[in-house]
């Protein structure tokens, strides 16, 4: 600044370099918004000016403002440059075309469920006469499986203009048992399922912050038939307050509407959450992140609503090494609470569960371009109506994962 100051006391100063130099500071900051009206100021006072426009173009890049960047990159590329500036908008560009692509992960393996319908196998007299169990209630035993899995997470953004953007986000996750149950005890014989949701919205993305609103529908199916669609919004922010640490929120709401069959079994009903997040980088390869969720399950009768608050927390590290070993843990808590008394079960439920997952991978040892990983999860839950609802449950995969 005090170089600014002392340049400005000149005769023939050139304010778009005040106002080039005021914006690179800015930058340096972390203030966007105040960088890009100093560059922009430079740029109307002297459009051929070849520097004031790689600046302002990087600017935009990292503000992502991909439109406004490509359209200066390429009146930078049209200008004279020397060899290094040229080199440099290509890069940009180029980088620009892999923004505009789809990014997001696939990822499928082979493993081992040990409860596919997560069931106990309780057994309890009910009535007994002289030793002699007249009434007994058996829930079905736990059915193990091998199971073929896979995960898809597809993400393409369009530029509208400046930050504004089209958004569009494909997911479809789902396991294929190969063991059944014939009895169908549960009321369901096949446990094979899939899930896939379509986000297509609004979001607003510049370097700290970005802001979605996103109108998705999600199907289920199950058992060899469709058990529902779901139409639903979701609600998003994120902040990064610094290179280390993010903040945001979420607020999401869906309607369940279940086909014939499903009926048999559940019923309608609507659903709404609010979560918050953060996140923390202590090194560029460590990533600590946590949340919590509350979430409002409203059916047509109380006995089935319930409220439910989850906790969340993980950590992601990569070892240094030839082999890229990298590990992800992760916890979750979900205490579940029904709204009234169930006759018919004798109790109000209350169900507390934990889920752990744990990810082991090697992004140094892939196959054809696939990362192997290794993921264990194991679930634990407990109810006061346990011998109805109660049930441990440890699944083992191996993956290859692939991200783009």
């Amino acid at each position: 600044m005090e170089f600014v100051g002392r340049y400005r006391l000149l005769r023939d100063y050139r304010p778009e370099l005040v106002d080039m130099a005021n914006g690179l500071l800015a930058r340096h900051r972390g203030l966007y918004g105040q960088a890009l009206e100093h560059l922009s100021r430079a740029h109307a006072a002297n459009p051929g000016d070849a520097r004031i426009q790689l600046e302002l173009a990087r600017l935009q890049f990292e503000d992502n403002r991909d439109a406004d960047a490509r359209a200066t990159f390429e009146l930078a590329r049209s200008s004279t440059l020397p060899d290094y500036g040229r080199v440099l908008t290509e890069q940009y560009l180029s980088a620009l075309d892999a923004r505009a692509g789809w990014h997001g992960n696939l990822a499928f393996g082979m493993g081992y469920n040990d409860n596919i319908n997560q069931t106990n196998g309780s057994r309890d007299c009910l009535s007994e006469f002289w030793g002699i169990c007249l009434f007994e209630r058996k829930m079905p035993d736990p059915i193990g499986s091998a199971m073929l899995n896979y995960e898809l997470a597809l993400e393409r953004r369009f530029n509208l203009s400046a930050n504004h953007n089209l958004l569009l986000r494909p997911v479809s996750y789902g396991s294929h048992y190969r063991h059944d149950d014939p009895q169908a005890l549960m009321g369901v014989k096949d446990y094979s399922s899939n899930t896939a949701l379509l986000y297509l919205g609004y979001q607003y993305l510049d370097a700290r912050t970005s802001v979605s609103m996103l109108p998705y529908v999600e199907h289920y199916y199950r058992d060899g038939y469709t058990n529902y669609l779901a139409p639903g919004l979701q609600l998003e922010w994120r902040h990064a307050l610094d290179n280390q640490w993010q903040i945001g929120g979420s607020l999401d709401t869906r309607r369940y509407h279940h086909k014939d069959r499903a009926q048999r079994i559940t019923s309608d009903y609507d659903q709404y959450q609010a979560s918050l997040f953060a996140s923390y980088m202590p090194t560029p390869v460590t990533s600590i992140h946590g949340g919590i969720d509350a979430t409002r399950k409203k059916y047509e009768v109380a006995q089935a609503s319930s409220k439910e608050w989850t906790l969340r927390a993980g950590v992601y590290h990569q070892f240094a090494g030839e082999a890229g070993m990298y590990v992800n843990l992760l916890g979750i808590y979900r205490e579940i609470r029904n709204d009234a008394f169930d006759g018919f079960l004798g109790a109000r439920r209350h169900d507390r569960q934990a889920i752990y997952i744990a990810s082991l991978g090697a992004n140094g040892w892939k196959i054809a371009g696939l990362v192997p990983e290794l993921r264990l999860r194991h679930s634990i839950n407990r109810s006061n109506l346990d011998w109805a609802f109660g049930f441990r449950q440890t699944e083992a995969s191996l993956m290859l994962r692939h991200n783009f």
